[in-house]
């Protein structure tokens, strides 16, 4: 079965399978171009419910290869499947999409938990319901975040994630009155942020965004550590992964000063300043100083600001330090 229930310029929207109506859970898969993953993943969402009933939306973002094709194989196995395609190959466009404009506003109301899953990880086979069961059990936790299995970095990246309270984009759960007031206080990731998890992150963590303080104390974001994701950890002996590891060396470089930009310029503007794409956010958020030593990631992180200096330089605006 393929039925478009929605359509738009830049996204289409159409149930791939049927199911039990109105799931008290839903997810949202985040693919881009993850034709060698995505089924799997689908897989493991399938295998994680412990019984519970889930609706599943795909949300593939400007795919080049067969992603959609392996999506639509995979509704002979799963309920509840849903496609959403979007022009825009970017993930914090598609969070968007999903938190404001995929769910009406009376499922959301009929919804308990909101996952959020990348395509190319698989999960543990009781990961879901750990997550669901830490919310339910802490009635000021607003997210809960599952834990890399592995990694060569996992036992370091776990002991972050908790001190931080860092989210890790690749399995988080938000409990769905957070997801609501997010989208009543119409609050919208600019277009081209990477690192989603560190905005949400902020979201559960800050007071700047909210219309009141929070009525109930206690901890907002958890983690379990038995609630699991795996994904293929680079390899040294495979030359493709080289270029992999320099990519994400940029973008992360890249997402650390894009997010000090914005959370100064939110906590000095308020909300309202929220920019609604990274390149308006280059021009009018307070520019990372070009003087700070971070080990042997200085030369890289020098190279991203002059960088984002150029961008700012190119539309005109100032570029004084912050």
């Amino acid at each position: 079965m393929q039925q478009a229930d929605v359509a738009t310029d830049n996204f289409n929207v159409s149930q791939l399978s049927t199911g039990p109506s109105n799931p008290a859970w839903s997810i949202a898969v985040f693919a881009h171009n993850e034709a060698r993953n995505i089924q799997l993943a689908l897989e493991s969402i399938a295998a994680t419910t412990g019984g519970r009933d889930i609706s599943i939306y795909v949300l593939a973002n400007g795919c080049t290869d067969s992603t959609l094709e392996k999506v639509r194989e995979s509704a002979a196995k799963i309920s509840n499947l849903w496609l959403v395609d979007s022009d825009v190959a970017d993930k914090a466009s598609a969070w968007n999409l999903f938190v404001h404009d995929i769910l009406s506003a009376q499922r959301l109301e009929q919804i308990d938990t909101c996952f959020f899953m990348d395509g190319d990880v698989t999960l543990a086979s009781d990961a879901l319901p750990l997550l669901a069961s830490a919310l339910n059990e802490v009635s000021s936790a607003e997210a809960a975040g599952a834990m890399p299995a592995t990694g060569r970095d996992r036992d370091a990246w776990r002991r972050r994630m908790a001190i931080n309270g860092m989210l890790a984009g690749n399995c988080y759960a938000l409990r769905s009155s957070f997801v609501r007031y997010l989208r009543k206080q119409q609050v919208r990731m600019p277009t081209g942020l990477i690192g989603e998890d560190f905005f949400v992150s902020w979201l559960v963590a800050s007071n700047v965004w909210r219309d009141a303080l929070l009525e109930k104390e206690g901890n907002r974001c958890l983690f379990h550590n038995d609630a699991e994701f795996f994904f293929r950890s680079l390899s040294p002996w495979r030359l493709a992964d080289y270029r992999t590891y320099m990519r994400r060396k940029w973008r992360y470089t890249l997402r650390a000063l894009q997010h000090q930009m914005l959370l100064l310029l939110l906590m000095h503007q308020g909300m309202e300043a929220m920019p609604r794409d990274v390149n308006e956010l280059y021009r009018n958020a307070p520019l990372p100083s070009r003087l700070k030593w971070c080990g042997l990631d200085t030369p890289l992180r020098l190279i991203a600001v002059l960088w984002i200096r150029r961008q700012r330089g190119q539309s005109g605006a100032d570029t004084e330090d912050c």
